[in-house]
C-alpha cells in the first residue's frame, strides 16, 4: 500500500505551522500585579525578554495538530495498492509529430521514447495510434517484444488525428486503466493525463492545391513568428511548367493562382526554399484524365461548349442515350438508357413560358466560374415539375416563382438536369455555359485524390505524398493538404516537467500542459482505476474523512482548553 494525494497543492497550507507558533509566542497572557515600585519590574522584565523561550502548552500543541490535520485532509489523501498500474497508452501519429525536434530527432521520436518508458513499470498495456482513424497497434496480451516492434513501426503522417476517437477505444479495452495521451498540442482530455513534446519550429507548407478551369490554385500556410518567402513551381512528368514567390505572413496564408490552357496528366506543385521542419507539406499532387463524351446534340451549343473543354474527347451519335461512355449529354429530353454519368435537358417546348433564374448555388462545386443571375430559361407549361425535395437530388437553380430549373443527384453516378432546352435559353451565350460544362468533365475526370493518413475505397491509405498506381490501372495521388499540421503547434516545448510514474526515469522531451492552454474538443473522461486517488475536485477520500473528524476533535479540544485556562485565570 501507498499514500497519494488527490489535491497535493492543499499540502502547502502545513506551511501555516511555524505561523501558529508564532502567533502563539507574540500573544504570551499578561498578568496585572499592583506593585509599589515599577523600576524593579522594568530590569526584570528586560532581562527576561533576552531569555524569553516558547513554553509549551497543550493549548499550543492541539493548535498544531489541527492546522496539520486540516491540511492533509484537504490534499485527500488515499492509500493505493502497490501493484503495477494499467495503462493505455495513445500516440498522435499525424503529420506534425513528424516534424524536426533537435538536431537528430523527431517530435516521434520523442513520443516513442516516452511511450517505452511508460510501458515500463505497468500492469497491462495497450497501445493506440491515433490518426485518421485510431487504431490498436498493440493489444492487452502483447509481450515486451511485441510493444517494441509495434513502437517501432510507427509512422507519422495522417492529415489530422482524431484523439476523441482514441479516448473511446482506450476506454473499451480497458475500462479503469489509466490513459496517457502522447501528442505536440496542449489538450484538456479530463483524466486522461497528457504528454506534450516538440520544440516551436519554423516551417512553411502547402494547404490547398486546386485544378480548376484552366487556372491552378495553390495556398501556402506558415508558422513561426516571421514572415517566409518561398517559390511555388509547379511541375508535369518532371517538366517546370510555371513557378512563382509567394510572401507568407507570420502564422498566416499565402496563395498564388497560375493560369494553365493544359490541365491534362498528373500536376505537381512544389515549394522550392530552404529546408523547414516538415518535408511532408512541400509538395502535393493533383491531376485529370482524358474524358471520353458522347452526345445527341442538334443544336450544336452544348457540342460547342464540351469542345472548348481540354480533356473532353466528343462524340455525337442520335442514339447517345443507349452508348456506354464517361460522360453523356442527351438533349432530346429522353432518359438515359444506358448506366453512368450524364447531363440531360427537357426537350424543347412548344410554346414556352420564359422566366428568369433569380437564386442558385453559388457555392456548388458544379457552379464554380459560373454566373447564372438574370439567366432567362424557357419552360414548358405542361411538363411536370420535379419533385420540391427529392431524395439524393440537390437543386441547383430557381425562378424567382422558385421553380427549380437545374439540380444535381449527389449520389454517385453523377447526374445533372435542366428544365429547359439548350435553344430556348440565354445561357448557352453566356460564359457560364462552357464554365459549367468544363467543371461536370473536371469532377469526372479528375484522377482520385486521398489526404495522407485516407483511403480511397479499398484502397490505402497512405503516409507519403505521391502518385500511387495501382495493379488494377487506378491511380491515387496522397497530398498532405492540412493547413492544422503544417501550422506545427507552437505550445509545445522540448523540456519535460512531467512528474514520471513512480520508480520511472524522466523521459526528455515530454511536459504537462497548463490550465492556460487552449482546449480540445472535450472527450469523456477515462474511467478511474479501483484504488487510485481520484482527480481533482472529486468527493473526499475516506481517509480525508477520518482526518476531518480528528481535525474537528482537535479544534473542540482547544476550545475546552482555552475556557479551561480562562476559568483558572
Amino acid at each position: 500500500m501507498s499514500l497519494t494525494f488527490g489535491s497535493p497543492a492543499f499540502l502547502w497550507l502545513l506551511a501555516a505551522l511555524p505561523v501558529v507558533v508564532l502567533l502563539h509566542f507574540l500573544r504570551a497572557r499578561r498578568l496585572r500585579h499592583e506593585v509599589s515600585a515599577l523600576f524593579l519590574w522594568e530590569r526584570a522584565t528586560q532581562a527576561a525578554s533576552r531569555r524569553r523561550r516558547i513554553k509549551p502548552s497543550w493549548l499550543l500543541l492541539v493548535q498544531l495538530l489541527f492546522t496539520a490535520l486540516a491540511a492533509l485532509a484537504l490534499a485527500r489523501p488515499a492509500l493505493v495498492a502497490g501493484q503495477a498500474p494499467d495503462r493505455v497508452v495513445v500516440i498522435d501519429a499525424s503529420a506534425s509529430m513528424a516534424a524536426a525536434s533537435g538536431e537528430a530527432s523527431t517530435r516521434l521520436d520523442l513520443a516513442r521514447d516516452l511511450a517505452r518508458d511508460l510501458s515500463r513499470g505497468a500492469g497491462r498495456v495497450a497501445l493506440v495510434r491515433a490518426g485518421v482513424e485510431p487504431t490498436l497497434i498493440a493489444p492487452l496480451e502483447a509481450g515486451a517484444a511485441e510493444r517494441e516492434e509495434a513502437i517501432a513501426s510507427l509512422v507519422a503522417g495522417d492529415a489530422s488525428a482524431d484523439i476523441d476517437g482514441a479516448l473511446d477505444l482506450a476506454a473499451d479495452l480497458l475500462p479503469g486503466a489509466e490513459v496517457h495521451v502522447i501528442t505536440d498540442q496542449r489538450l484538456s482530455l479530463g483524466a486522461a493525463r497528457v504528454h506534450a513534446v516538440g520544440d516551436e519550429a519554423q516551417n512553411v507548407g502547402i494547404s490547398a492545391f486546386t485544378v480548376g478551369v484552366g487556372q491552378v490554385f495553390v495556398g501556402v500556410v506558415a508558422s513561426g513568428p516571421r514572415p517566409v518567402q518561398t517559390r511555388v513551381v509547379l511541375e508535369r512528368d518532371g517538366e517546370e511548367l510555371a513557378s512563382s514567390d509567394v510572401l507568407v505572413p507570420a502564422d498566416g496564408v499565402g496563395t498564388v493562382t497560375f493560369p494553365l490552357p493544359d490541365l491534362s496528366g498528373v500536376i505537381a506543385a512544389r515549394l522550392d526554399g530552404p529546408p523547414d521542419a516538415l518535408p511532408l507539406d512541400d509538395v502535393a499532387y493533383a491531376g485529370s484524365r482524358p474524358v471520353a463524351v458522347v452526345t445527341d446534340d442538334t443544336h450544336g451549343a452544348a457540342t460547342r461548349a464540351l469542345e472548348a473543354v481540354p480533356a473532353a474527347e466528343v462524340s455525337y451519335s442520335r442514339g447517345a442515350a443507349f452508348l456506354a461512355a464517361d460522360l453523356r449529354v442527351l438533349t432530346s429530353g429522353l432518359p438515359p438508357a444506358a448506366p453512368g454519368p450524364y447531363v440531360s435537358f427537357a426537350a424543347p417546348a412548344q410554346e414556352p413560358e420564359y422566366a428568369v433564374i433569380r437564386d442558385f448555388d453559388r457555392a456548388h462545386p458544379l457552379l464554380r466560374f459560373a454566373d447564372l443571375s438574370e439567366v432567362v430559361v424557357g419552360l414548358d407549361p405542361g411538363r411536370e415539375p420535379w419533385p420540391a425535395e427529392e431524395e439524393g437530388w440537390r437543386v441547383l437553380a430557381r425562378t424567382a416563382d422558385l421553380t427549380p430549373v437545374i439540380r444535381v443527384r449527389e449520389e454517385e453516378p453523377l447526374a445533372l438536369e435542366f428544365a429547359f432546352h439548350p435553344s430556348q435559353t440565354d445561357l448557352t451565350l453566356r460564359p457560364a455555359f462552357p464554365a459549367l460544362f468544363a467543371n461536370v468533365v473536371a469532377a469526372l475526370g479528375t484522377t482520385a485524390s486521398a489526404r495522407l493518413g485516407e483511403a480511397v475505397g479499398d484502397l490505402g491509405p497512405w503516409f507519403e505524398p505521391g502518385v500511387y498506381e495501382q495493379d488494377d490501372g487506378r491511380v491515387v495521388m496522397a497530398s498532405l493538404l492540412s493547413a492544422g499540421e503544417s501550422r506545427l503547434p507552437a505550445e509545445a516545448g522540448a523540456e519535460a516537467d512531467r512528474a514520471p510514474p513512480a520508480g520511472e526515469p524522466e523521459a526528455a522531451g515530454a511536459r504537462e500542459p497548463d490550465a492556460e492552454a487552449s482546449p480540445a474538443a472535450e472527450a469523456p473522461p477515462a474511467p478511474r482505476r479501483a484504488g487510485a486517488a481520484p482527480p481533482e475536485g472529486a468527493a473526499p477520500t475516506p481517509v480525508a474523512v477520518v482526518l476531518s473528524a480528528l481535525a474537528l476533535a482537535a479544534l473542540l479540544a482547544e476550545w475546552v482548553l482555552r475556557r479551561t485556562r480562562f476559568a483558572a485565570s
